[in-house]
């Protein structure tokens, strides 16, 4: 995995429910299974908001957005332009 979405699944692993290992963290997996719930959900916006230092927009706190570490990843990638890698 890339540094950004090593950074991203970690965050995701924090804000699961029942965190999976590190080395279990399947990019292509949906967050729901990895046990990140709404609420879940509303803390990664925070935590990565906090991270890089960028603010996701409203119509980017969507299920197609926050439905992987990968797709997550992307935006995040997006949001934040160059210097995240």
């Amino acid at each position: 995995m890339d540094p950004l979405m090593v950074s991203v699944a970690e965050a995701v692993r924090r804000r699961a429910e029942a965190p999976p290992p590190a080395t279990a963290l399947d990019p292509d997996a949906e967050l729901s299974a990895l046990g990140v719930s709404s609420l879940g959900v509303a803390g990664l916006v925070v935590d990565l908001e906090e991270t890089f230092t960028f603010r996701f927009p409203d119509d980017a706190v969507t299920p197609e957005v926050f439905r992987t570490i990968r797709t997550l990843t992307d935006t995040v990638r997006t949001l934040c332009g160059p210097q995240a890698g």
